[in-house]
């Protein structure tokens, strides 16, 4: 269904203040290059235009605001058909993709050389919100959830900007292969001292996790006090689940399909257990 959402002043202003945060030094210990920060364009949408905030300037484009930092917004018309629940989120990326269509060169290319995170305006999110997951014990469904949930996606990239989940730097990947190679033909080469093994995927969800949760902490009292009671729901639910299950023939809750309930456990153990150094420790890269 068409969205007929259209932006208020206060939908701005929600995503400068989650912008705010990102960059406010209380959380400097977890965003502490300010140049990926600084990659990272941020898109969201109403019924008739795109809205983008990004630190670089578009050419042949006034921008339609100027913001501290040198960050610049911008305005693009657009006719797309944006579903409910897309419009209930955000996302480390560009969705719908139909987006990439309305977006200038400047903002196209990969999402490491162009990091870009998207989702819709804070009225257009808690109405949602409210209608598809209802109201009662949802954290998201409040303005400092939407808050929470912005600073959770630049945690995602900030994660992936440093270290990805997987293969992704076809240089290095080519290197690795024809090393193999020539040790499985015999032939003496150099081995690449910086082996590396590529994280799995939930430790971006858990990185992007303590991030909103330590936004939470710090910013966001009463979003805080939700999420805690909301992600105790889900646990003392996966409890239930695990007594119940033969872990000699079948996955246990913690796996790669429940990434969520892997960052509520080690997101709030790392966080209470290591306050100011569990960026450091999710940022480490593993070596062989």
């Amino acid at each position: 269904m068409e969205s007929n959402y259209s932006a208020t002043a206060g939908d701005f202003e929600a995503i400068e203040e989650a912008l705010n945060f990102v960059f406010d030094p209380a959380l400097h210990h977890i965003f502490k290059n300010r140049k990926y920060l600084k990659k990272i364009s941020v898109i969201s949408f109403d019924n008739k235009f795109l809205y983008i905030w990004s630190f670089k300037k578009i050419k042949n484009s006034k921008p339609w605001k100027k913001l501290p930092q040198k960050c610049f917004m911008y305005r693009i018309y657009h006719n797309i058909e944006i579903t409910k629940t897309d419009r209930s989120g955000w996302k480390a990326g560009v969705w719908p993709e139909l987006i990439y269509e309305y977006l200038p060169k400047e903002l196209l290319g990969n999402d490491f050389d162009y990091p870009k995170i998207s989702g819709s305006l804070l009225g257009d999110f808690l109405n949602n919100q409210k209608k598809i997951y209802g109201e009662t014990d949802n954290p998201y469904a409040i303005k400092e959830g939407y808050l929470a949930t912005i600073v959770h996606e630049y945690g995602h990239l900030y994660y992936q900007l440093h270290k990805n989940w997987w293969f992704s730097n076809k240089k290095y990947n080519l290197d690795l292969l024809k090393s193999s190679l020539f040790l499985y033909v015999n032939k003496k080469t150099r081995v690449r001292p910086d082996l590396c093994i590529p994280s799995p995927f939930f430790f971006s969800e858990i990185f992007a996790f303590c991030c909103e949760y330590e936004a939470g902490r710090l910013f966001l009292a009463e979003f805080k006090k939700m999420l805690d009671r909301y992600v105790a729901i889900d646990l003392k639910e996966a409890i239930n689940q695990e007594k119940k299950k033969n872990l000699e023939s079948e996955d246990s809750v913690l796996n790669q399909n429940t990434t969520n309930i892997i960052a509520f456990v080690w997101g709030k153990i790392l966080v209470e257990k290591f306050p100011r150094t569990w960026p450091s420790k999710l940022l480490e890269k593993i070596k062989i």
